[in-house]
C-alpha cells in the first residue's frame, strides 16, 4: 500500500467518525493544515526513505475513501516517507510524525484534485476538504531498516539451503560444484551447486548455443512447491496458457533465480532446479500456493535463443 497512489474511484464505504478534536488546525506556511490529536513519545523524526509504519483514514468530505486498517486487516502498513510534491502535500506532515502520535492533515479539495492533475467530481463540494487521519506506529531509520533486511535474508538463506540440502539427501542425489569449464553432465543423481544458491540437476544435455544476458529465450517450464504442489505449467493445458514462454536473459523480467539459471544453460537443455527464496519472492507471498519464503522448484527446457 502506498498513500501516494490512493484511487479516488475506491468504492470501500466504511462509517468511520474522526470524533471530536481538542484543539484548533494549524497551517503549515505551504498551506497543509494540521491538528495533533495524540502527541507522539518518539523523539525520532524521520527524513525522505525511511520508512513510517501507519495507520490512515483518507476521506474527502464526509465520504471515507480509504481506511488502512480494514484493508490491512488492523495490521500497520509500511510506507517510505517521500519528499512533499508540493508545498501543501501531506507529506510535508507525516514527515514531520514521531512513533505514538495521531494527527489529522487536511487541504480544500479543489488543491488536492488540482495538485493531482485530476478534475474535481461532481459529488464533491468546493468548500469540502481531503484529509488524512495518521497514526504513527513507528519510525524507522533507513538504514537500520536495510540492515535488519539484509540480517533477515541471510537467515532466511541458511534455512533454505538447508531445506534444499535435506530434500537432496533424502533422495540420495549427491551435490557437486560447477566444473571450471562450465560443462555439466546429464545425471538424476547430481546436484550443481551455483553461488547464488540455487541448485540443479541436468536432466537432459543440450548441445545448442549457450544462452547471454540480453538475448531472448524461449522455454518450457513447471513450476512446484517442494510438496509436489503444482503452480504453474506451460505445458500442462490445467493453466491455460500452453506456449513457450519468451523473456530476456537477465533482464529482470523473471524471478533472479530463472535468470541465474538461464545464462547456465544452452539450448536443448533440461534441468531440475531448486530456487531458494531469496532468489524467488522473497517473504511476499503469490496466492493461491506461494507462501512467504517459499522454496521453487521448476522442471525447465531451453528451447530456442534469438
Amino acid at each position: 500500500m502506498n498513500i501516494t497512489k490512493f484511487l479516488l474511484t475506491s468504492t470501500i464505504a466504511v462509517s468511520m467518525s474522526l470524533g471530536a478534536f481538542a484543539q484548533e488546525f494549524q497551517t503549515y506556511p505551504g498551506g497543509l493544515e494540521y491538528q495533533i490529536i495524540k502527541k507522539g513519545t518518539g523523539t525520532y523524526i524521520g527524513k525522505p526513505g525511511d520508512i513510517g509504519q501507519m495507520h490512515i483514514i483518507f476521506m474527502i468530505g464526509d465520504s471515507t475513501i480509504l481506511n488502512s486498517r480494514v484493508m490491512n486487516n488492523n495490521i500497520p502498513f509500511d510506507q517510505p516517507l517521500m519528499e512533499p510534491a508540493t508545498e501543501n502535500d501531506v507529506f510535508v506532515g507525516i514527515n514531520k510524525m514521531v512513533d505514538g502520535e495521531v494527527s489529522t492533515f487536511r487541504i480544500k479539495a479543489d488543491d488536492f484534485f488540482k495538485n493531482n492533475g485530476q478534475d474535481m467530481p461532481s459529488w464533491v463540494n468546493h468548500t469540502d476538504y481531503a484529509s488524512w487521519n495518521v497514526e504513527m506506529v513507528k519510525v524507522q531509520n533507513k538504514e537500520e531498516v536495510e540492515s535488519m533486511a539484509k540480517k533477515k535474508a541471510e537467515e532466511q538463506d541458511k534455512t533454505d539451503e538447508a531445506i534444499i540440502l535435506k530434500v537432496l539427501k533424502d533422495k540420495k542425489i549427491a551435490v557437486k560444484a560447477i566444473p571450471k569449464n562450465g560443462i555439466t553432465k546429464a545425471n538424476p543423481k547430481v546436484a550443481y551447486k551455483d553461488n547464488s544458491g540455487i541448485y540443479y540437476i541436468v536432466t537432459h544435455i543440450g548441445n545448442g548455443v549457450k544462452a547471454e544476458p540480453g538475448k531472448m529465450a524461449s522455454m518450457n517450464y513447471t513450476g512446484s512447491l517442494l510438496d509436489g504442489t503444482v503452480f504453474d505449467s506451460n505445458i500442462d493445458p490445467a493453466f491455460n496458457h500452453v506456449q513457450p514462454i519468451e523473456f530476456k536473459v537477465d533482464g529482470k523480467q523473471m524471478i533472479k533465480g530463472w535468470d541465474r539459471m538461464a545464462v547456465l544453460m544452452n539450448v536443448g537443455q533440461k534441468v531440475q532446479v531448486f530456487i531458494p527464496s531469496s532468489q524467488a519472492y522473497g517473504p511476499q507471498a503469490r496466492q493461491p500456493h506461494i507462501k512467504e519464503n517459499s522454496i521453487l522448484k521448476f522442471d525447465m527446457e531451453l528451447l530456442e535463443i534469438k
